[in-house]
C-alpha cells in the first residue's frame, strides 16, 4: 500500500479558509436565496476592495510586529480631502487624489516615530492617529458630507471592464496590488526583511536590517493603502463622509488574521490573506442580507475576530511545539 502523503495544491490554512468560505456561502443561500447570485457575488468583490487594500499595508505592518487602528480614520480623511479639493479647486480628479495619498503617508510616518524613536506601544501610538485623522475629517467638512459631481472620478469608482455585468475597475486593480505585492512579500530582499524583522529582531538587526526603517515603510504603506480605499469609497458613494470607515482597521486584521499571519509577527502570505479578506467580506455580506440587526453585527464581528485570534494562538503552539520536537531530535 502507498502510504505517502497526498499533497494538497493549498497550504493547510489556506484549505481551512476554503472550507470556511463554502460554508458561509452555503449558511446565507440557504437563509437568501439572492446570496449565492453573480449580482451580489459582483458586489462582495466590489466591497472587499476597501478590506482588500487595507490588508495588505496591514500584513506587511503585523509580519513586523507592528499594527495600525488609524487606518479607517485616514481612508474617512483621504475621501473627505478629495470631496473638498473637487470642490475648491479646479485640479484633475487624479492628481488630487496622489495629493491625498501622499499627506496621508504623513499619518504612517507620525505612526511610524511613535513607535520606532518615542517606544510607544503601536496600539496606543495609532489609537492616537485614529482620533487625529478622524477629527481632521470632520474638519475639513464642518461634520458634513461633501457631495462630488465630478463625473471622471464618480466613472472610476463604477467602471466596469466588459459593460454593466463586467468585473469593476476596482476590483482589477486590487488584484493587481495583491499580485505585486505577494510577489515583494515573497521574492524581494525587502520582503526578506519582513519574515526576519518579525521572527526575530535582533537576530535581523544582526544581520544588517535597518529595522526601523522597514517598519517606517510598512507603516506609510498601511496608511497609503488606507487612502486608496477611502478615495474609492468616495467615489463609490458620490461623496467624501467624515464617519466613514469606522470598522475598516478591524476588518482588515481580521482578514488578516485570519489569512495565518501571526499577530506575533514573521508569518504571514498574500495569497492565504486574500481567502480572509474573501471570508470577512462575504460574512459581513450575508449578515446583511439576512437582516441581522447592526448591534449584533458588532457581537458577530467581535466573535470573529476571536476566532481568528484563537486560531493563531492554536498556530503558535503547534509551531512551538514542532520546533521543539525538531530541537530535540538533532541532541
Amino acid at each position: 500500500m502507498d502510504k505517502r502523503k497526498i499533497k494538497l495544491p493549498v497550504s493547510g490554512n489556506q484549505f481551512v479558509l476554503i472550507i470556511a468560505l463554502a460554508l458561509v456561502t452555503v449558511i446565507f443561500s440557504a437563509l437568501n436565496k439572492n446570496y449565492f447570485t453573480y449580482t451580489n457575488l459582483i458586489n462582495i468583490l466590489v466591497s472587499s476592495t476597501l478590506i482588500g487594500l487595507t490588508s495588505i499595508g496591514i500584513t506587511f505592518l503585523i509580519m513586523t510586529g507592528g499594527n495600525d487602528l488609524s487606518a479607517g480614520s485616514v481612508a474617512a480623511f483621504a475621501g473627505v480631502f478629495v470631496a473638498w479639493a473637487l470642490k475648491a479647486t479646479s485640479m484633475n480628479w487624479f492628481l488630487i487624489g496622489l495629493i491625498a495619498i501622499a499627506i496621508s503617508a504623513v499619518a504612517g510616518v507620525t505612526n511610524a516615530l511613535m513607535v520606532t524613536k518615542l517606544n510607544i506601544v503601536p496600539f496606543i501610538a495609532t489609537l492616537v492617529s485614529q482620533s487625529i485623522w478622524r477629527g481632521f475629517a470632520y474638519l475639513m467638512c464642518d461634520g458634513k458630507p461633501i457631495s462630488i459631481a465630478d463625473k471622471g472620478f464618480l466613472a472610476f469608482g463604477k467602471a466596469r471592464i466588459g459593460g454593466t455585468e463586467g468585473i469593476p475597475v476596482t476590483v482589477i486593480l486590487m488584484i493587481v496590488f495583491f499580485v505585486i505585492f505577494g510577489f515583494i512579500l515573497a521574492k524581494t530582499k525587502f520582503g526578506r526583511s519582513i519574515f526576519a524583522i518579525g521572527g526575530n529582531a535582533e537576530a535581523a538587526r544582526l544581520a544588517g536590517i535597518n529595522a526601523n526603517r522597514v517598519k517606517t515603510i510598512c507603516y506609510v504603506m498601511t496608511s497609503m493603502f488606507a487612502a486608496l480605499a477611502g478615495i474609492i469609497l468616495a467615489a463609490r458613494m458620490n461623496s467624501g463622509q467624515p464617519s466613514a470607515s469606522p470598522n475598516l482597521h478591524f476588518d482588515a486584521i481580521t482578514a488578516a488574521n485570519l489569512g495565518g499571519v501571526s499577530m506575533i509577527g514573521g508569518i504571514g502570505s498574500i495569497p492565504s490573506v486574500i481567502l480572509g479578506v474573501l471570508l470577512v467580506q462575504a460574512f459581513n455580506s450575508g449578515l446583511n442580507m439576512v437582516n441581522v440587526s447592526s448591534y449584533w453585527q458588532y457581537v458577530a464581528r467581535g466573535l470573529l475576530l476571536f476566532a481568528s485570534l484563537a486560531i493563531d494562538f492554536y498556530r503558535q503552539r503547534t509551531r512551538a511545539k514542532k520546533l521543539l520536537a525538531d530541537s530535540m531530535k538533532t541532541l
